[in-house]
């Protein structure tokens, strides 16, 4: 019998494209979003698709109870479902703190909750939690995802030490930057931020993230973060950590050993550079080819 996967945040971007590489390696797998009708070319590959809002209680306990009454039980977790809420700290309201939290953070220990009495009782399982190179580099404009990245993975690496005596193991990913318009998502919520004067330049930088969107040297496409969370799932002794790019790994490096008065140094320098008129008409450029590139729900993430 297949072994079978959970996947949360599968309408787009890294969720889809993993989704996809657990149906191309043989398992039964269950791909889910806060709108069904976004799965539907999920469904005709082979998934099982519902509908899952990792913010609503309900939908947790009903998702896991299903696939554990279909097929026995769950054998790995992944949890992808995510957004970013970009913006100046200051600017970004308590209550969008909040719902970036309850997404990013909340949600993923909800489902993490409801899986992990079945696996203890198997002594057997696995847990992928998808966070970011930010879950270890903090950057002015993203401090709030950073947050809640930073909170995920503090609970994933405390939960891998409490289950350390168990057969159900507990892995992070850490994708960097991934060519998919997860920033059109996180441009709109820049949006949503109260855009005070006193963060202008910051504005400025933050207004061209979607040039990342076009790809290029450092920039993971989606299929590449679904193939090390596989590793991940499937590696017989897996790390604790897995890094996507080298991006990944030097923004954890440079977010562990860099001093922070020199990390905060270079960051001014970089928001002003990044405001600066050659390299925004630069951005624009770039944000232009994302744009003429063929839509494909493969490259959109949640």
């Amino acid at each position: 019998m297949a072994d079978t996967v959970l996947v949360t945040g599968c309408s787009s971007g890294i969720g889809r494209a993993t989704a996809r590489a657990f149906l191309a390696d043989g398992w039964t797998t269950y791909a889910t979003a806060r709108d069904p009708g976004d799965l539907t070319g999920l469904a005709d590959r082979g998934a099982e698709t519902t509908r899952l809002d990792v913010t609503d209680p309900a939908d947790a306990r009903l998702v896991v109870a299903r696939v554990e009454e279909e097929q026995g039980a769950i054998d790995c977790l992944v949890n992808v479902a995510g957004y970013g809420q970009f913006g100046p700290v200051e600017d970004v309201p308590t209550e969008l703190v909040e719902e970036q939290l309850a997404v990013n953070a909340v949600g993923p220990h909800r489902l993490m909750r409801a899986v992990l009495p079945a696996m203890r009782e198997r002594d057997a399982g696995r847990i992928v939690n998808v966070t970011s190179a930010g879950d270890r580099l903090a950057l002015a404009g993203i401090g709030v995802y950073n947050g809640s990245k930073m909170a995920l993975a503090g609970m994933t690496d405390a939960l891998r030490q409490e289950l350390a005596h168990t057969g159900v193991e507990v892995v992070v990913v850490q994708p960097g930057a991934v060519a998919t318009p997860f920033y059109d998502r996180a441009l709109a919520e820049v949006e949503r931020a109260d855009g005070s004067r006193t963060y202008s330049h910051l504005y400025r930088a933050l207004r061209r993230i979607r040039a990342v969107e076009a790809g290029g040297p450092g920039i993971a496409e989606p299929e590449t973060v679904a193939a090390t969370i596989l590793d991940a799932a499937t590696d017989q002794n897996p790390d604790t950590h897995y890094r996507v790019s080298q991006l990944s790994l030097l923004g954890s490096l440079y977010g562990t050993l860099v001093p922070g008065t020199v990390r905060d140094l270079l960051t001014r320098l970089a928001i002003r550079a990044v405001a600066s008129g050659p390299v925004q008409r630069w951005l624009t450029r770039r944000e232009e080819a994302a744009d003429r590139e063929p839509a494909s729900p493969d490259r959109r993430h949640l």
